[in-house]
């Protein structure tokens, strides 16, 4: 997968899941992917074909799945964003934390580095006027 294809918002969402779930760098059961995500085991088996395709994660048939190089660096920025717009939405917004980490994973899709950079900014201003 090339720097410049697009990655779709499911995509995003299981590449965000594996690294989550993956702190501790031993793997991620296909299981737990599909218990994080509320998805079926056939989707999140879909989704993993897409992501071994993409050079994204490495898995054995019926093993656990690993982020490869270029999948921790695509996960990390997902993350980041969902973290920023997550943080934008509770701490200047006022909204509860089950709310802005919905309203987060719906946005962190759709918007440019610019401006959760500039949201950033913003949440760490509003800090630092209070």
């Amino acid at each position: 997968m090339t720097e410049l294809e697009r990655l779709t918002p499911s995509i995003e969402d299981y590449l965000e899941a594996i690294y989550v779930l993956d702190q501790a760098g031993k793997g991620v059961r296909s299981v737990d992917v599909a218990d994080k995500l509320h998805v079926a085991k056939p989707s999140v088996n879909r989704a993993l074909k897409s992501l071994v395709d993409g050079g994204l994660i490495e898995q054995q048939r019926y093993s656990v799945i690993y982020l490869t190089e270029q999948g921790k660096e695509q996960a990390r920025k997902i993350l980041h964003r969902h973290t920023v717009i997550k943080r934008f939405l509770c701490e200047v917004l006022g909204l509860d934390e089950v709310r802005a980490d919905q309203e987060a994973c719906k946005i962190e899709h759709v918007v440019c580095e610019d401006t959760v950079n500039r949201l950033s900014e913003h949440v760490n201003r509003f800090h630092s006027n209070i």
